[in-house]
């Protein structure tokens, strides 16, 4: 019994480590006004940020990073290779911001006591989700300013590669 008790614990700080918790999601997690709140709640719920919508007129070569920030708001993802930052921005079909889950202690807990079915059925879920995202991927040069835009719609059949090429200048 004491082997199991110390057993619930090892489980649930290996699913937070694995879980790949950021920074941002710690200040999030711990900040019950931003994790309490039904737009928070909402939006785990629903993958969707309704108050930010699809413009591909504004994801465009020649906007500035604080453009498309004021736009959009934060990146879905940035990384910064070989000396060019690019930022990605994922879309729902109805246009609204995929907003990914965050992982929550419960959520944890839900896969253990359920023997990871809950676990399973969360992730499927997501799966399915950004199988139909409309994604973006911006390089942007040293100066700010998108130099390139790449798009891939993930559920457009009629594109078969999934993705246009680079927009340049």
């Amino acid at each position: 019994m004491k082997r199991l008790l110390l057993l619930v614990p090892a489980v649930i700080l290996a699913g937070c480590l694995a879980s790949g918790i950021t920074e941002d999601d710690l200040d999030s997690r711990f900040d019950p006004a931003q994790r309490l709140s039904p737009t928070a709640f909402e939006q785990n719920a629903t993958m969707k940020d309704t108050s930010v919508h699809e413009d591909p007129g504004l994801m465009c070569v020649g906007a500035t990073r604080d453009q498309i920030a004021a736009a959009f708001g934060k990146p879905n993802e940035t990384s910064d290779q070989t000396g060019q930052v690019q930022d990605v921005y994922e879309f729902n079909p109805d246009g609204s911001k995929f907003v990914k889950p965050k992982v929550y202690a419960r959520n944890i807990a839900a896969g253990v006591f359920t023997g990871g079915i809950a676990t399973v059925v969360h992730q499927a879920r997501i799966h399915a989700t950004e199988q139909r995202l409309t994604v973006y991927r911006l390089t942007y040069g040293p100066d700010g300013v998108v130099q390139s835009v790449q798009k891939e719609s993930r559920q457009d059949d009629s594109n078969a590669g999934g993705s246009q090429p680079p927009s340049n200048p």
